[in-house]
């Protein structure tokens, strides 16, 4: 589980694997608190070739990052893991 102080403000890659494939477009992300579901969606911000979220802007404690695929009729959410700010 990645960790960053909270001061950070640092993009997060994200691998987002829909039944075995790795999808790189027509994903948005939402990012929130390890017991909640997540809320609002936005669009991935892309560095370096690799699709994420930025971490910003966030206090004390642990977080999950969701990805929901938004191309084709369904549009799957996928809990893509944790990470914390100390």
């Amino acid at each position: 589980m990645p960790s960053f102080p909270r001061e950070t403000r640092e993009h997060l890659p994200v691998t987002v694997n829909v039944d075995g494939a790795v999808i790189t477009a027509g994903v948005t992300f939402a990012i929130s608190d390890s017991k909640a579901r997540p809320v609002t969606f936005t669009a991935a911000v892309t560095v370096a070739g690799k699709i994420g979220v930025f971490i910003e802007n966030l206090g004390p404690g642990t977080y999950n990052v969701w990805a929901k695929v938004t191309v084709g009729i369904e549009q799957p959410v996928i809990n893509c893991g944790q990470f914390t700010i100390s």
